[in-house]
């Protein structure tokens, strides 16, 4: 197995029904899986019970503070500012 590869599950809002890991569990995945949330998640100590070490958070405001998300929304429902921290918490691991 590769030393330097791991799965990032983006998840928010479903501590108890992450699809993607209980797939990877079925199909036999044994490599190091972390559960990407962002700090703006209700359910994050949810998470942390059933997920432990494994939770990543980070900020979500100040990923958003960088991030040019081509519209003049306000909102921060998408899936982009995890996908851009991702970049960042891999060269941390």
């Amino acid at each position: 197995m590769f030393d330097d590869f791991a799965v990032f599950i983006l998840t928010h809002g479903r501590a108890d029904n992450v699809i993607t890991y209980k797939t990877l569990q079925r199909a036999g995945y044994t490599g190091r899986v972390y559960i990407v949330i962002d700090n703006e998640d209700r359910q994050a100590d949810r998470y942390y019970q059933n997920f432990g070490d494994k939770v990543i958070m980070f900020d979500k405001a100040a990923e958003a503070e960088k991030t040019d998300t081509g519209d003049n929304f306000t909102e921060r429902n998408t899936v982009l500012f995890a996908r851009n921290a991702c970049f960042d918490i891999a060269e941390g691991l």
